[in-house]
């Protein structure tokens, strides 16, 4: 739904006189978050980008190719979605940015585990693994589920108090006692003074005019 700013501005109003208090995207905990992952986005996507060339140079044109290519489609792809979500999470497809970056980063820590296994696939990974692939990919994660889910709760809980400000508004609206249009009811809500909401209720309690 549309929310209008003065209401928007109301609800805030509401949340500060009554001590409503949780983490918001304009928030210091969701900023943090924000900035390490893309600290963490940089050191990553870069690393991807310098796998994918490198087997290329070192594969490109050669029998072994084949084996690799599976594998290396993707990691073209995965990077591609991650990098598309962090796009994304700057507007207001958070969710859609959360899935994609969170379901892609999984993805690669199993791609890279065999592309990177040790000369007698014993341990699995070369220790190199880890600290190029495992830790960054893992703290990618935690951080964009635990920015996803702010966003996702914010959004909520500011939806679920400007429903209730708009019904209010809603019955202080109808009590006027005239016969008006959605369009008159829109205009309403742009117009709508957040500071002088007592006035604006004082005047609905007035018998409207015969």
């Amino acid at each position: 739904m549309k929310m209008q700013e003065s209401v928007l501005l109301r609800v805030r109003m509401v949340e500060e006189k009554n001590g409503i208090k949780y983490a918001k995207t304009d928030g210091k905990l969701y900023k943090t978050l924000r900035v390490l992952y893309s600290l963490v986005f940089i050191y990553t996507v870069g690393i991807n980008l310098l796998f994918i060339s490198g087997m290329l140079l070192v594969y490109g044109g050669t029998d072994k190719m084949a084996g690799i290519l599976n594998s290396l489609i993707s990691v073209c792809a995965c990077t591609s979605l991650i990098i598309a979500g962090y796009v994304l999470s700057f507007f207001k497809f958070k969710l859609a940015a959360g899935i994609l970056s969170v379901i892609s980063e999984i993805i690669l820590i199993p791609v890279f585990g065999t592309v990177m296994q040790d000369s007698l696939g014993v341990f699995g990974f070369t220790a190199s693994f880890y600290w190029r692939h495992l830790i960054p990919l893992t703290i990618l994660i935690i951080l964009m589920t635990a920015t996803t889910v702010i966003a996702l709760r914010a959004r909520l809980k500011t939806e679920k108090l400007y429903k209730k400000v708009t019904d209010n508004l809603f019955e202080i609206y109808q009590s006027r006692g005239k016969d008006l249009t959605d369009e008159d009811w829109e205009e309403f809500l742009k117009n709508f003074d957040p500071t002088d909401y007592k006035r604006l209720f004082k005047e609905s309690e007035r018998k409207p005019e015969e």
